[in-house]
């Protein structure tokens, strides 16, 4: 009897010393996670800059897609969104971003989704507003055309949007 007796009071006299614990309140749970998401960098705004020809040459980047100018940005376009890639320019280098080939398509091969480990993007026509077409060029050759308004949004790693802009995208077969 004895030796049932000493575990039994051991086990009590643990539980009694745990139960003794201090347990956390809520409000500390609460500000225990928000204190870990706190902990993240917190969001940096990118300014894409405008893809130039050398840059085009160098990344070879003649396909068909969609290119896209920022309204105010001038004509350079800071979006070249082709079939299994979008690319953007940052820092003075080239961004490329995989196509997601899930995501809705956009004319000509392109795709309204890019991800890519640092940035995502998307890449939305904007509704309502208007467009147009063309076939053909003066030499003869076949050329398809379309341009629209369009709206970029790009997110940081953490899904935050860093940069938004509206302006034309313009699409052609290459």
């Amino acid at each position: 009897m004895r030796v049932l007796f000493l575990p039994v009071l051991s086990l009590g006299l643990l539980s009694a010393a745990c139960s003794k614990a201090p347990r956390q309140s809520d409000e500390q749970a609460v500000a225990q996670v928000e204190a870990a998401q706190n902990e993240r960098a917190p969001a940096r705004e990118v300014a894409p800059e405008p893809i130039l020809y050398p840059d085009i040459m160098q990344g070879k980047l003649i396909a068909a897609g969609c290119n896209f100018v920022a309204d105010g940005g001038g004509m350079g376009a800071i979006l070249m969104a082709q079939a299994d890639r979008g690319v953007i320019k940052l820092g003075g280098h080239l961004v490329a971003l995989a196509a997601d080939k899930g995501s809705a398509r956009m004319p000509l091969g392109s795709w309204s989704h890019y991800v890519g480990r640092d940035y995502a993007l998307t890449f939305t026509r904007i509704e309502g507003a208007s467009a147009s077409a063309s076939a053909g060029t003066p030499f003869g050759g076949s050329v398809q055309a379309q341009t629209f308004r369009a709206q970029v949004v790009i997110s940081d790693a953490d899904a935050r949007a860093v940069y938004a802009a509206k302006g034309e995208a313009q699409c052609k077969s290459s």
